[in-house]
């Protein structure tokens, strides 16, 4: 069974090239273990660290939420 990130990106189509998806994924699951309703700017806060070279930011900060949004249900 995908855990809810996972599940999230692919419905976002969130991982193009995968270069960054991990540690992406790890900053993410750490950002909602931490803050359940992040708003985009924490989201992207916390993914400062990492670097997406394929452009998939908006999709990756779409994945997110929806991943806090599934959590909270």
């Amino acid at each position: 069974k995908l855990h809810p990130l996972q599940k999230a990106f692919i419905e976002e189509q969130a991982g193009q090239c995968c270069y960054c998806i991990s540690g992406i994924i790890m900053s993410a699951k750490v950002l909602l273990d931490n803050n359940p309703n992040p708003t985009v700017a924490d989201i992207k806060e916390a993914l400062t660290a990492n670097l997406c070279r394929c452009g998939s930011h908006l999709r990756i900060v779409r994945a997110i939420q929806r991943a806090a949004r599934q959590q909270r249900v």
